[in-house]
């Protein structure tokens, strides 16, 4: 169960590692002392990289739910019933034909969505757009997936 933080987390950020950062400036030119960072404190978003520690975790949210699901399907009634839901995943993945690119009502289904209204169902973002352009309409994708 991924409820607690993983080993790795970072908690505290030290900033006596000693690190040196490099200026742009040319060399003899006056120290950067922002870049240097010598007898001052070290902004928290040159360690993490603009990111907060609970993005990665929100990132793979569905994934991690679904691991999560399968495997108590596993420990209630037995290895059979995770395989058969990721089988049928899978062949509903493979063999759905969506050129409308809209959700698949069977993936919402195997994933127990099917009740759920989700962001991406109100507002589809770059899907619709992509469908307006020109040469990317339903005509021509069902002409690409059958060969035609």
């Amino acid at each position: 169960m991924n409820v607690a933080p993983k080993s790795d987390f970072k908690s505290t950020i030290s900033t006596a590692d000693g690190k040196k950062i490099t200026s742009n400036a040319t060399h003899g030119a006056l120290p950067d002392t922002l870049r240097l960072q010598e007898g001052g404190a070290v902004p928290i978003s040159s360690e993490l990289n603009d990111r907060h520690p609970l993005e990665s975790r929100l990132k793979n949210w569905d994934v991690n739910e679904h691991e999560r699901a399968l495997e108590q399907y596993r420990q209630i009634f037995g290895i059979a019933e995770p395989l058969r839901r990721e089988m049928e995943l899978s062949i509903v993945e493979k063999t759905d034909f969506n050129p409308l690119n809209s959700n698949s009502m069977h993936r919402d289904i195997l994933l127990n969505k099917d009740t759920s209204v989700d962001w991406e169902d109100v507002y589809p973002g770059g899907r619709m757009a992509s469908g307006m352009m020109i040469g990317n309409d339903i005509h021509n994708q069902i002409e690409r997936k059958t060969g035609i």
